[in-house]
């Protein structure tokens, strides 16, 4: 590993450190995906003291619990840490960077042994993405082991590809971060999503909490009785209520981040690396939705844009 060394003002202005990251998994149990503060070092430990010995890691973590405690002592000491938590029952998942210089740096992903297969790993690889993007690398390099199908999948749907193989054992893959900055600049309207899924200002949390974890969204706007938006209630929002029986306005994001349909898709990039947001309402000028944009339909626009563009004869 390097020497270089993360610029911790930087670090303190990327989006995951301003507002934790949450989400509902497979299972629908709501996940917090943020930074690693000292509080929670050693459920940080306990995660990994509790792996059984095996090759999930390319033969780490060691198999000592005094090692293991070193181990993950280093990480925390080197790396730039974050966890998924869980409420009932702490840390389950932790990802981390490792600088290598300062273009390049290794990624690192573990999860809690019955937390596997729900979406934990999906979401801490994205975060790790954003983050190294935010810090400026340039490339996220890593190495799984062969056999870890479900670890190689992961990796690939997120921008990962494979550049090499380390004997039979181990495969090294490389994500350019590069394409982050090379995504198409668009009018909003072309990569909006046009059937906006809302809620009235007097549904109550828990008929919030149910309608996203049916549609699987991430935000939902909040309408009044002219379906103005008068608010955005958030997978985040909800795990901050006091209450599932509170009406969503009281609780949802009053002073709501809004775009027209004419502003362009390299302003929304920037709204969701510096807000840490997911979904942007589009409103008309009486403040009515008309679409709502997500990370989701930009990435997919631009997966659509650089398809086109290395396919040849186009």
């Amino acid at each position: 590993m390097g020497a270089f060394r993360i610029d911790l003002s930087q670090l303190a202005q990327t989006a995951i450190h301003r507002k934790p990251y949450a989400f509902i998994d497979k299972r629908g149990t709501a996940i917090a995906i943020k930074p690693l503060h000292e509080d929670r070092c050693d459920q940080l430990v306990q995660m990994y003291l509790a792996f059984q010995a095996r090759d999930q890691f390319s033969g780490l973590p060691p198999i000592r619990a005094e090692e293991r405690v070193r181990w993950v002592d280093r990480m925390i000491r080197d790396g730039v840490n974050l966890i998924a938590f869980c409420f009932d029952s702490g840390v389950i998942g932790h990802g981390a960077l490792f600088p290598m210089d300062a273009q390049t740096c290794e990624l690192l992903i573990a999860l809690d042994e019955h937390r596997r297969n729900v979406g934990i790993g999906t979401q801490l690889t994205r975060a790790l993405l954003q983050l190294a993007h935010e810090l400026d690398f340039e490339r996220i390099w890593l190495n799984v082991d062969r056999s870890n199908r479900i670890a190689q999948h992961v990796y690939a749907k997120n921008g990962f590809r494979c550049v090499a193989r380390d004997g039979h054992d181990e495969i090294e893959m490389v994500a350019d971060l590069t394409h982050f900055s090379r995504l198409a600049d668009v009018a909003v309207d072309e990569v909006m999503t046009t059937d906006v899924i809302s809620i009235p200002e007097t549904a109550t949390c828990r008929e919030a909490l149910a309608l996203i974890v049916r549609e699987r969204i991430g935000a939902l706007p909040v309408l009044d009785t002219g379906r103005r938006v008068v608010g955005i209630l958030s997978e985040t929002d909800l795990l901050d209520a006091g209450s599932l029986d509170l009406l969503a306005k009281d609780v949802a994001t009053k002073q709501v981040v809004s775009v027209r349909r004419d502003c362009r898709s390299s302003k929304i990039v920037r709204l969701f690396q510096s807000r840490k947001m997911r979904c942007i309402p589009v409103l008309d000028d009486e403040g009515r939705p008309v679409g709502i944009v997500g990370r989701r339909d930009i990435l997919a626009r631009y997966a659509r844009d650089l398809l086109a563009a290395e396919t040849p004869g186009r």
